[in-house]
């Protein structure tokens, strides 16, 4: 049953694209199909899909994947810019003022929900709201093109600080919940340990290029090593996997691979890996369950909301670089998540702060940030190119 299960889920992978080409559906990201055509298989639909433990290794495999994609997507030139000479920020200024305001925002709205009644937990609440899905991210970025330019590079980031602080922050929330002080104290570890891989591979990335053969591709050899060190370290401290895998991304991308290495890599997360744990999310969600339970529905639109509200503060930060048109597209496309508020929500019922069906309603309001946000994105951003093109046109 674990295979056919495994087949179904590849088979739906391979559909999806096609569904999507034949009937011309282009507003939609590729990702968030994918969620959608899990919905359909799985406990919500036609009930096809099984779990099992091959199924969620590979789901865990494409997380991985998608995250360690997300470490190498950086472009490190950026931290050496600082301020342009006309006086405005850099990418990285700008999205650490954008990411700064956005955990403001994500205080003030926890407190509401604290003091209201609605969530009694403000900490883990906090992080929830403040959480952005860079996995996600940057599949659509990567789909429009989005990632060598300015604009692109600066949504990276700040996804990318969407992921990693609340990240960082959840394992030493858990770690102090369970009491295991050590744990937290043991989280530098893991940068230690990539920046020993760092130094120890940098001069020997060279000899690779050397002795590389078609047979032997050891740029990929080292990249698996590196996720699955890195990943190992985390779990064994404690630290969630995906914290490993974003620091992989980080040291294969300073040891300056070759061009076509991160192509190969891309290929192998997007053709195979990633769309296996988007599908699995969507296949997970028990709708039907879900919307029986009258607190379940109250809290999708408000945990809906409050992540609209947490990022909108991004527009005011941004609208002097990029515009009107631009900024408020990237506030809504921040917006998205549900790559960290998935193992977020199993430490909260792990511990026992939330219940089966808190966690289920966060789930669905995260899944539908995926849906709606990046095809406002995707709107806002067509008319923002159409409108750029006619002005250039009658310039011309």
């Amino acid at each position: 049953m674990s295979k056919f299960s495994v087949l179904i889920t590849l088979f739906a992978a391979l559909a999806t694209p096609l569904i999507m080409a034949r009937f011309r559906i282009t507003r939609i990201p590729g990702t968030v199909a994918e969620i959608i055509m899990g919905i359909i298989i799985g406990k919500t639909g036609f009930d096809l899909i099984q779990p099992s433990d091959t199924l969620t290794y590979l789901a865990n495999l494409g997380v991985i994947m998608l995250i360690f994609l997300g470490g190498m997507e950086i472009d490190f030139s950026i931290f050496e810019k600082g301020n342009s000479n006309n006086g405005e920020k850099s990418p990285l200024g700008l999205a650490f003022g954008s990411f700064m305001s956005v955990l403001v925002m994500s205080i003030i709205l926890s407190l509401i929900l604290y003091y209201t009644g609605i969530f009694d937990n403000f900490i883990l609440a906090t992080i929830l709201v403040s959480t952005i899905a860079l996995g996600v991210i940057i599949s659509l970025l990567t789909e429009v093109g989005l990632l060598k330019i300015e604009y692109g590079q600066t949504l990276l980031l700040i996804s990318a600080m969407g992921e990693f602080i609340p990240l960082v922050a959840l394992t030493i929330y858990s770690a102090i919940q369970q009491k295991n002080y050590f744990s937290a104290l043991l989280l530098p570890t893991i940068f230690i340990v990539a920046i020993f891989l760092l130094r120890r591979f940098k001069r020997v990335y060279v000899f690779f290029d050397n002795i590389d053969k078609a047979t032997t591709q050891l740029d990929i050899r080292l990249a698996f090593f590196l996720i699955f060190t890195l990943v190992t370290v985390a779990e064994q401290i404690g630290a969630e996997s995906i914290l490993g895998a974003f620091l992989a991304g980080v040291v294969m991308k300073l040891l300056n691979p070759k061009p076509d290495t991160q192509e190969k890599l891309s290929s192998m997360a997007y053709g195979f890996f990633v769309p296996i744990f988007f599908i699995v999310t969507g296949v997970n969600l028990n709708l039907r369950t879900m919307l029986k339970d009258e607190q379940a529905l109250i809290l999708i639109p408000i945990f809906f909301v409050a992540f609209i509200l947490a990022k909108s503060i991004i527009f005011l930060i941004l609208k002097h670089r990029f515009g009107n048109k631009f900024s408020f597209a990237a506030a809504i496309l921040m917006s998205t998540t549900i790559t960290l508020v998935l193992p977020i929500l199993q430490v909260g019922q792990n511990l026992k702060i939330i219940n089966e069906a808190q966690n289920g309603a966060i789930t669905l309001a995260a899944i539908i940030t995926c849906i709606i946000c990046p095809m406002i994105f995707n709107k806002i951003l067509s008319s923002a190119k159409s409108q750029r093109d006619e002005e250039n046109q009658s310039m011309e």
